[in-house]
């Protein structure tokens, strides 16, 4: 069996990497809590219309949020107040091309209560008192790229502009997509060769610079002109950010997925170790005539699926949803859109979302943008009840220094025997000389009865052993808290 050499990465559960033998316990997978509060922001001027968080939020090192979202503003969709739910969009009476895209920015000091400064930069309906950043723009994504030596160019965004409304009635969105940049976040320029991805549809999101692979990447949905009519996931790459590869698929709906599912995007961040992808999963309807060649119809939930490259994608926690649409009259019975990343406040992970009440295709959405919470490296758990479980790791090279587990077991135990290769027990850290962790943290330290770290295994191949009961094991690290 291969020898894994993480050093002091944190290992998570999400996918079977580091796990050789597991017995009496289960994985879970672990949603955030929507926030009691919600929602944290509403529409409230007339360029917002409907906010929906195709976006970026990020908090910066002195603990202030930032915000990059999307309004709808206009008399269309957003303004009607219209339920017409089945209704095929070539029926209905008015003209969604009044319709007007745009960025805008938003701060706060708290991630709970947002405030919309006014730039005075983008006109709207004549004037500029406003927070919009970027005008006839939708689905942007926004990154900050301090290994760009162009300060004009330390902002780098992803989006499209100028949607067909009528091709609707005919086919679909197939716009392309374009890029801008900017030297604050604030002022932008879109590039004069835009668009500079064509072979795509309309939903993408922006990863960024991947050091792994040298180069930006961006997921964006790949055309469905050309034969291929289920939403899907691709991947494009650029070196330069205005160059960019044609979008190829690297998750698509399979036989395992009910009747009728599609892709209809997939933010992806990077999370110790792992690529994390928040899937927006489109349950369309199976009876539902494919008029314009495609399905418009279906509510959209959010799963988790996981790479260990970016390139090659598993679905995590048996495909239940991470972040579950809520129930009928809810804010976000029927769609569910996420930021692009989470944001990490103190021992929390920040999932900002835009939902809507009615499903996906029905006028009269909702446009409000909510919180959700995950507890830190609580994506997925392994859990024990009653009886006790174990869980055994596949050998690892020890860098030494402290075991530290995030784990919750109040009115439970977790024990831990350090052993080698082979699988005997290293003399001093057994599970009876272990002090048993009955609390709950998301970083304790294990020691034993004369060990207080892995130090003097350091260079050694080793296997951890964790005995389980009524406990959840979210991660463990060695070498760092």
């Amino acid at each position: 069996m291969q020898t894994l050499e993480f050093g002091a990465q944190k290992q998570l559960f999400i996918d079977d990497l580091v796990i050789d033998e597991a017995v009496g316990v289960t994985r879970s997978l672990n949603q955030p809590a929507k926030y009691v509060g919600n929602p944290v922001m509403i529409p409230i001027y007339p360029w917002e219309g409907r906010l929906e968080l195709f976006g970026t939020v990020w908090r910066d090192p002195d603990g202030s949020f930032r915000m990059w979202y999307q309004g709808m503003g206009g008399m269309g969709v957003a303004d009607m107040g219209l339920d017409l739910s089945g209704t095929p969009l070539a029926d209905l009476d008015f003209d969604m091309r009044n319709l007007q895209y745009s960025i805008c920015y938003a701060t706060s000091h708290d991630g709970i209560h947002w405030e919309r400064p006014n730039l005075g930069l983008v006109e709207f309906n004549g004037a500029t008192d406003n927070n919009i950043v970027i005008a006839n723009a939708a689905f942007a994504n926004v990154i900050e790229d301090p290994r760009d030596p162009d300060p004009n160019r330390r902002y780098k965004s992803l989006f499209f502009e100028d949607p067909d409304w009528q091709a609707l009635g005919s086919l679909h969105i197939d716009q392309g997509v374009s890029v801008a940049f900017s030297p604050d976040g604030l002022r932008w320029t879109k590039h004069p060769g835009n668009p500079v991805i064509t072979r795509s549809s309309d939903s993408h999101t922006l990863f960024g610079w991947d050091e792994s692979h040298g180069c930006y990447v961006a997921y964006a949905r790949p055309t469905m002109r050309e034969g291929n009519m289920t939403r899907r996931i691709g991947r494009c790459v650029s070196n330069d950010f205005v160059n960019w590869s044609d979008p190829e698929d690297v998750l698509a709906p399979d036989e395992h997925d009910p009747p009728a599912v599609e892709f209809y995007g997939m933010p992806v961040f990077r999370y110790e170790g792992h690529y994390l992808g928040l899937l927006y999963v489109f349950h369309t309807r199976p009876e539902e005539p494919i008029e314009r060649n495609f399905r418009n119809f279906g509510p959209i939930d959010v799963q988790l699926a996981s790479s260990r490259d970016g390139v090659n994608w598993h679905r995590a926690g048996d495909r239940k949803p991470f972040i579950p649409n809520g129930p009928p009259g809810s804010d976000d019975a029927g769609e569910i859109f996420v930021a692009r990343a989470p944001v990490a406040v103190d021992d929390e992970l920040w999932f900002y979302y835009s939902p809507s009440a009615v499903e996906h295709g029905v006028t009269g959405r909702s446009g409000p943008i909510c919180l959700a919470k995950l507890r830190k490296d609580g994506f997925v758990s392994v859990d024990a009840g009653d009886d006790t479980g174990t869980l055994v790791t596949r050998p690892f090279r020890c860098d030494g220094g402290p075991l530290t587990i995030n784990a919750a077991a109040r009115g439970g135990l977790v024990g831990v025997a350090v052993l080698d290769e082979s699988g005997t027990q290293h003399r001093g850290y057994s599970l009876h000389e272990c002090a048993l962790f009955d609390g709950d943290s998301v970083r304790h330290r294990m020691t034993w009865r004369e060990k207080r770290s892995l130090d003097e295994l350091k260079g050694r191949n080793i296997r951890l052993k964790f005995y389980l009961q009524n406990a959840r094991l979210y991660a463990f690290t060695v070498g760092r808290d």
